[in-house]
């Protein structure tokens, strides 16, 4: 099974999912009947929040290629969380005092494409449903081990409308907090909205087919998040983003090409970054891939323009590879 093959499964589940006001009676005849109102608004406040639901959620999942793994969240105080794959219940777990619970998966999954759910129950409540879906995508048993052919896991809105998010993807080339692209949505107007990661608070500038269409920033949790103002046309485009030091120098350059009928190919992107003084290939490293002692993947994938590893310049630009992937994860 190939990447784009779980990309399409990816793309074939969430392609499936379907993306009050309150008021009280003003009186103007004296201060008593103000007082009344105050005290009625008070009880119905105190009534909302007796009636508050806490919808079950999902905040780790980490599945192994064999299919078993890890999986926690939150839900109510000592409510009972079922997780559903499909409409088979996997799991059933309690959450703690403070709402926290956590499922050691044993029985492995299936492979393939398949959806995560949760119901969460309390005594003398109605059952509730978690609001997110976890899609998984978990490739065959004897496929190659290589790093980039692990198991994906993307949180997505149930019923469409919000931004996707990466929890698991296989080995990546990049470090968590390096700049990248993670996920397309569309809402049902046909609305896109990009989302990925980058580093804490990094200034990102957004280009659409080589047209600035705005900015964002990494929040601090190092995601980020951006819906172009206009639909986009059917057919292929290119997104590029680049992550801007402090003054307007570009640091790291991310281009992904997609087609707006199609699932977001995370393998097509290219990477580049562009040298800054006090830069050397290490540090670039750790700042990339969170490890110095890969500086020797760029090196090989711009041998060309790097005659000497310690001699780089202010100004230069170099892909960053994914050609050979570093499994941080594991899986």
């Amino acid at each position: 099974m190939s990447n784009t093959t779980i990309a399409a499964l990816i793309a074939a589940v969430l392609a499936s999912l379907v993306l009050a006001y309150s008021f009280w009676p003003s009186d103007d005849s004296g201060s008593g009947v103000v007082a009344a109102s105050n005290a009625e608004i008070d009880d119905a406040e105190q009534v909302d929040e007796a009636t508050v639901v806490v919808r079950p959620s999902f905040d780790v999942v980490r599945i192994s290629r064999e299919g078993t793994g890890v999986i926690a969240g939150r839900a109510e105080q000592d409510a009972f969380v079922e997780i559903h794959a499909g409409d088979e219940i996997i799991g059933r777990v309690r959450a703690n005092e403070a709402g926290e619970w956590v499922f050691l998966l044993e029985s492995p999954l299936e492979v393939g494409a398949q959806e995560l759910t949760l119901v969460s129950h309390l005594e003398g409540a109605d059952p509730v449903e978690s609001d997110d879906i976890v899609v998984l995508a978990i490739p065959e048993r004897e496929q190659d081990l290589a790093a980039e052919n692990g198991v994906i896991a993307v949180l997505s809105p149930r019923y469409g409308g919000g931004v996707s998010r990466i929890l698991q993807r296989p080995g990546s080339y990049m470090a968590d907090y390096a700049l990248q692209v993670s996920a397309l949505d569309y809402d049902e107007r046909g609305r896109a909205t990009f989302s990925g990661t980058a580093e804490e608070g990094a200034e990102i500038r957004v280009y659409l087919d080589n047209e600035y269409v705005g900015d964002t920033t990494a929040d601090a949790s190092g995601r980020w998040s951006f819906s172009p103002d206009n639909h986009l046309f059917a057919g292929e485009h290119v997104l590029r983003l680049d992550q801007i030091l402090d003054g307007d120098g570009v640091e790291i350059r991310v281009e992904q090409p997609f087609d707006t009928g199609n699932a977001l190919d995370i393998a097509m992107a290219e990477s580049h970054v562009v040298v800054h003084p006090g830069n050397n290939l290490w540090h670039i490293a750790r700042r990339v891939y969170g490890s110095g002692v890969l500086f020797t993947q760029i090196f090989r994938a711009n041998n060309e323009s790097i005659k000497d590893p310690d001699l780089i310049y202010p100004g230069q630009k170099f892909l960053l590879p994914k050609a050979q992937a570093y499994d941080t994860a594991g899986t």
